[in-house]
């Protein structure tokens, strides 16, 4: 796989992941009280790490082209379902009280961004694609996702 695409395919999961860490549900019914702002960053921090190894594993063998076949195919079949399943393991950490209409605007706009590449998995090459997000993101203060 080339640089270029495995860098595309890296900006995508730690933007994924950024996103997602920030949205949570908002469960009333739980007696924890919401975690602090920083607390919240580490943990979701924390679950962005933790998929990389099966990311690389996923992206070693692909070919440079991202138009390839066997690149789409990787794309639709295998990193965007990693992807997918790391935003709904991060919407599941409670977001810092207050911070819920921000964090939901966030992982929305993943959400937007992984229906693009759903559509036409050469969207993971444009970096347009997770332009919105990566700022909301970076602007909330995550640091290992998105970054």
């Amino acid at each position: 796989m080339n640089k270029k695409l495995l860098s595309l395919l890296i900006a995508l999961f730690a933007t994924t992941a950024l996103v997602a860490a920030c949205g949570g549900d908002d469960d009333s019914s739980s007696d924890e009280p919401a975690p602090t702002k920083a607390a919240y960053i580490t943990e979701a921090d924390e679950v962005c790490a933790s998929d990389q190894a099966e990311f690389e594993e996923i992206t070693a063998d692909l070919p440079d082209d991202i138009e390839a076949p066997e690149s789409q195919a990787a794309i639709s079949d295998e990193i965007l379902p990693l992807y997918r399943d790391q935003v709904e393991a991060l919407r599941a950490i409670t977001p810092p009280e207050g911070d819920e209409d921000t964090t939901s605007a966030i992982y929305d706009s993943v959400d937007t961004a992984l229906d693009a590449i759903e559509e036409d998995p050469s969207a993971l090459g444009d970096q347009a694609t997770f332009e919105e997000a990566n700022t909301l993101a970076t602007d909330y203060g995550l640091k290992v996702c998105g970054s």
